[in-house]
C-alpha cells in the first residue's frame, strides 16, 4: 500500500488553531478531515498520486502528498512534485495582463488585433470591439472553445489563426460568457508585443521568481526537464496507464502552459491573498477580482444553498462564485491526465490547493467538502 507523506509547519499550525475564521469545525478536525477526505478520494477512484496545500494568515500551514508519480515505479509524490496547471495557467495570464496595464505597457481596452497582427473575426466591427480585457475575461462572445479540435490533431496555433476570420461573434464582445483556450493563447503574442518579453521571461520575472516558486516553469520543454514531475494516467481498464505527456496545449502557454508544484501553489495563493504586495498590490488584486462576466449557470454546491444572493462570475483569468457581499476565487483544469484546483477566500483568509494526475473527478469532490467546512 502506497505510504502517506504528509507534514504540517508547527508554526503555520499553531497560527491557524489562534484564529477565528473557520469556526464549524476546529481547525485540528479541518487539516486532518481535509487529509482524509483526499486520501479517500485518490483511493476510491485509484489514482496514482496527487498533493495539496492549505495556506492560512500568510502562512502555509499545510501540505500532504499521496501515492507516486507514475503507475509501476516506485518515486513518492511529495509537496514539490510538478504537475501539469492546465488551465489553471489562466489566473497566472491574468496577473500578467493586469500588472502589464499597470505599468503602462498594455492597454485593456485596446482591440486584441492591435496587438496580434493578421488577428480577424468574421466582421470589421466584431474585429474592432474585442478587446484584451474581453479575451482575459472570457467574455469574447466567439462560440465556446473555438479550434480546440483543430489543436489536438496537432494544428499550430499559427495556422489556426487565419481560421478566425470565418467566426461572428454570438454576442457583442463583453456581453456574455465563451470559454476559449485557442483565442486565450493569443494573449501571449499581445504581451510579448507591449512588454517585449516572451511569456516565460515575463511569468519569471514578475511572478515565479518574486515568489521563490523554484520548481515552476513554462512550456513542453520545461516540464520534461523537471526531474520531480508527476506523469499523466488514462483509464485502462479498472486502472490507470501511464502517457508521454503531448505538447498541444503548451503551444497555447497562457491558456494552458504552466507547470507547478503545490507548494509553489501555495506561494501563489500567499500572493492572491494580499501578503505579498510588492508582486500583487491592492490595486492589481481589485483588477483581478473585479467580476467581468456572469456565467449563465448557477454554483449548485450544497453550501450556496445557505445564502440569498449566489451567482458565478468570470474575472481577469479567475472565476468566481459570489454569494451576498462575498466572493470565492477558483479555477480548476483538466488536461491529458492532469486534474489540478486552485481556490482561495479573502473573506476567511485562507486558500486551497488540490493537485493529481489522472483525470478522475477528485479534485471537485475534495474542494466541494473543504469548502462546505470552511463557508
Amino acid at each position: 500500500m502506497t505510504k502517506l507523506v504528509f507534514r504540517a509547519g508547527v508554526i503555520g499550525l499553531l497560527s491557524l488553531l489562534a484564529t477565528p475564521a473557520l469556526a464549524q469545525l476546529s481547525q485540528t478536525e479541518l487539516l486532518q478531515g481535509l487529509d482524509q477526505e483526499f486520501r479517500l478520494a485518490l483511493n476510491k477512484a485509484k489514482v496514482p498520486g496527487g498533493a495539496y496545500a492549505v495556506v492560512q494568515g500568510g502562512q502555509i500551514v499545510f501540505t500532504g502528498a499521496y501515492g507516486v508519480r507514475e503507475v509501476g515505479k516506485p518515486d513518492k509524490v511529495d509537496a514539490d512534485t510538478v504537475f501539469r496547471l492546465a488551465s489553471v495557467s489562466k489566473t497566472f495570464t491574468g496577473g500578467l495582463t493586469v500588472l502589464a496595464s499597470q505599468q503602462g505597457s498594455l492597454k485593456l481596452d485596446a482591440p486584441l488585433a492591435h496587438y496580434v497582427p493578421g488577428f480577424q473575426l468574421g466582421s470589421e466591427r466584431d474585429t474592432k470591439a474585442l478587446t484584451v480585457d474581453h479575451v482575459v475575461s472570457q467574455a469574447s462572445g466567439v462560440m465556446p472553445h473555438a479550434f480546440e479540435n483543430l489543436l489536438e490533431d496537432n494544428q499550430t496555433p499559427e495556422q489556426i489563426l487565419p481560421r478566425f476570420k470565418l467566426l461572428k461573434t454570438s454576442c457583442t464582445p463583453g456581453r456574455c460568457y465563451s470559454y476559449q483556450n485557442i483565442l486565450f493563447g493569443l494573449l501571449e503574442q499581445a504581451l510579448l508585443h507591449s512588454t517585449g518579453l516572451p511569456y516565460p521571461d515575463l511569468l519569471q520575472q514578475h511572478i515565479l521568481s518574486p515568489l521563490k516558486m523554484q520548481t515552476a516553469s513554462v512550456g513542453y520543454a520545461g516540464f520534461l526537464a523537471t526531474q520531480n514531475k508527476a506523469m499523466p494516467h488514462h483509464r485502462a481498464g479498472k486502472g490507470w496507464r501511464s502517457e508521454q505527456v503531448k505538447p498541444n496545449f503548451y503551444w497555447v502557454n497562457p491558456a494552458a502552459g504552466i507547470n507547478a508544484s503545490a507548494t509553489d501553489l501555495a506561494k501563489y495563493l500567499l500572493a492572491m491573498l494580499g501578503h505579498q504586495p510588492k508582486v500583487f498590490s491592492p490595486q492589481a488584486l481589485q483588477e483581478l477580482r473585479s467580476p467581468a462576466v456572469k456565467v449563465a449557470n448557477k454554483p449548485r454546491w450544497p453550501v450556496w444553498q445557505q445564502y440569498k444572493k449566489v451567482s458565478t462570475w468570470y474575472g481577469r483569468g479567475w472565476r468566481m462564485v459570489q454569494y451576498d457581499n462575498h466572493r470565492l476565487f477558483y479555477h480548476g483544469g483538466v488536461v491529458d491526465g492532469y486534474r489540478p484546483y486552485i481556490a482561495y477566500s479573502p473573506e476567511k483568509d485562507i486558500g486551497l490547493v488540490l493537485l493529481t494526475n489522472a483525470e478522475a473527478d477528485v479534485t471537485g469532490k475534495v474542494a466541494k467538502w473543504f469548502w462546505g467546512e470552511v463557508l
